[in-house]
């Protein structure tokens, strides 16, 4: 498969309206943008946010890119970026509730227009931010060798929305040659394990499956062979309807075990 074959194509994206930015962000020419409907403001915490990690050279993937903001970020800390996300809304876990299994078609159809407008979220502060981040859409189940290996792969927040969590951290971080990066909200427990959130009397929660502990991540991550070597806590600001004001949350730092050194 040609690179030309492989990433997207940009999405020229005239008119801001058309977007939906998932994280608030300073576009130059443009100003602030995610005021409305922005879900997160990182700004004051991306360091923290990416593992405080130092990005200058590194080739690096940030998994669920959604508009992009944490793409753009290790790109102005020096980074060589191939973004990724799902081709299409449809193809988001949605939670197949009883009482909403009938609007199923419907409820696609939503997360199909919301994701375009992250899509063009993503290309408009592309655009405007002349970036040379590279896109690829895709499987985040099944991401190709062909996108090549990375020194960094970033995770951020995106593991309870998926319906099989842990084929997805394999997927990414298979392409590491170092560095794990998974940023979370992580239940408090001494224990390995994920909690189940989708509920028979809420059908609502239709986005979201699990919260892990970080002992869960830890795990996972030594099973993959990746072992923690730091983990950066900070709060970050959420601006989501009911849910309001700064949460805590982790940053976990994992390194690819050097077998050779591990046999010696």
């Amino acid at each position: 498969m040609s690179e030309r074959s492989l990433y997207a194509e940009p999405i020229f994206v005239e008119n801001v309206q058309d977007c939906f930015f998932y994280q608030r962000m300073e576009i130059p020419g443009v100003g602030e943008v995610g005021m409305n409907d922005g879900q997160w403001d990182l700004r004051d915490c991306i360091t923290q946010y990416l593992g405080e990690l130092d990005y200058r050279g590194k080739r690096t993937l940030d998994v669920g890119t959604a508009s992009g903001f944490l793409t753009f970020e290790m790109e102005k800390q020096g980074a060589e970026v191939v973004s990724f996300d799902m081709d299409m809304g449809n193809q988001w876990d949605i939670v197949p509730h009883f009482q909403t299994i009938q609007s199923r078609g419907s409820i696609l159809d939503g997360c199909n227009q919301v994701h375009q407008r992250l899509k063009n979220a993503y290309w408009f502060a592309h655009r405007h931010l002349q970036s040379n981040a590279k896109m690829y859409y895709g499987n985040v189940y099944d991401l190709p060798d062909e996108l090549g290996q990375f020194d960094v792969v970033v995770l951020g927040m995106i593991l309870p929305h998926l319906r099989d969590p842990f084929q997805a951290l394999y997927s990414a971080s298979r392409l590491s040659k170092d560095t794990v990066v998974v940023a979370e909200q992580f239940m408090e427990s001494e224990d390995a394990i994920a909690r189940f959130l989708p509920s028979p009397e809420d059908k609502s929660m239709n986005h979201s499956w699990w919260t892990l502990s970080e002992r869960c991540l830890k795990q996972m991550l030594g099973i993959l062979g990746f072992r923690i070597k730091n983990v950066v806590k900070f709060r970050a600001r959420c601006l989501v309807s009911g849910l309001e004001g700064y949460h805590e949350c982790k940053a976990v730092v994992a390194k690819r075990v050097d077998l050779n050194s591990e046999i010696h």
